[in-house]
């Protein structure tokens, strides 16, 4: 299945080949690769190599390394939340500013609402306007932990009813990094309801199939949100840590 490779890098051409095989769909979420010592005569590699390689694959979420009669590294479907913390890696180190964020969901996520109104299901409706009357009931003092899920999750299940897996991706990776900078300003009451009232007027919207709406109600949102955050962000100066 394998092709031997050069000294020369050789764990990263052994991590270029099994990508490869997957995206080729050659290896599927399930597969075993062969054993150890048969793959080091594929590849033609020491075991320190092999080995090397395969936990480079096991951090990239491509695949498991099990262990047992029948363990050995098995190919399995990437985890978003290894996705994720991947892109937070490189972008780690690139000083992201609030602008940069709601750049970002200005684009994407008018566009995932106005698909929604037509799309959403009517338990996936429910849910949504479960988070609106669980958010009414929590504690006012502050930006809560409980505030920050369900404002998270109300995203998440606009951008579940695009069925566009890349959307869904993106979506929940900018609204993570978003309610990461929300736990370090924490803001006041008055965020948490205006954030509240949008979420109701977005969600009628999709309730009443309107896609006009949807859009509009949801870029209003996310251009209040970011004007809200860089006046609290810049009496508190907390954006800093996140770099």
């Amino acid at each position: 299945m394998f092709n031997a490779v050069r000294l020369n890098k050789a764990s990263q051409q052994i991590i270029s080949q099994v990508r490869g095989l997957i995206l080729e769909g050659k290896l599927s979420p399930g597969d075993r690769l062969a054993p150890e010592n048969v793959l080091m005569d594929q590849f033609q590699v020491s075991k320190q190599t092999l080995r090397e390689a395969l936990r480079a694959l096991e951090y990239m979420g491509l695949i498991e390394i099990r262990k047992g009669v029948t363990g050995g590294p098995h190919v399995v479907e990437v985890d978003p939340g290894v996705a994720k913390e991947i892109l937070t890696n490189f972008l780690f180190f690139k000083n992201l500013t609030i602008h940069n964020l709601s750049e970002v969901r200005k684009l994407i996520e008018p566009w995932a609402a106005g698909i929604a109104a037509h799309s959403m299901k009517d338990e996936d409706l429910a849910a949504l306007a479960a988070l609106i009357e669980a958010s009414k009931k929590e504690p006012t003092e502050e930006y809560s932990t409980d505030t920050s899920r369900n404002d998270l999750d109300f995203h998440r299940l606009i951008a579940k009813s695009t069925n566009n897996p890349i959307l869904v991706l993106m979506i929940d990776f900018v609204e993570t990094l978003m309610g990461d900078l929300k736990k370090l300003i924490r803001p006041d009451v008055g965020f948490s309801v205006t954030v509240l009232t949008a979420h109701e007027r977005i969600y009628a919207a999709i309730k009443g199939k309107d896609e006009k709406k949807a859009v509009s109600e949801m870029y209003d949102h996310v251009t209040e949100v970011e004007e809200r955050l860089a006046e609290l962000e810049e009496k508190v100066g907390l954006w800093g840590r996140m770099k």
